[in-house]
């Protein structure tokens, strides 16, 4: 199932956009639905490190060395 979702765009907005089109190869949905999936992908990645953060830290991983060190 698809639904259609209608956004206003400021003039440069719509060209900006139009400008990734081209340069991508790709529609204007085809664009948008990439960008919601990164910014998705973003969201989930920033909650994770909110949550493990404490737990890394607690753990002594400062960095990633930290945690190759233990893991290797």
């Amino acid at each position: 199932m698809q639904t259609t979702l209608t956004v206003r765009l400021s003039e440069t907005e719509a060209q900006n956009l139009d400008v990734l089109c081209t340069s991508a190869g790709k529609s204007r949905s085809e664009v948008v639905r990439d960008a919601l999936r990164s910014y998705r992908l973003r969201e989930a990645l920033r909650q994770s490190q909110t949550q493990l953060a404490p737990l890394a830290r607690a753990a002594g991983w400062l960095t990633e060395d930290d945690i190759l060190q233990d893991v290797s």
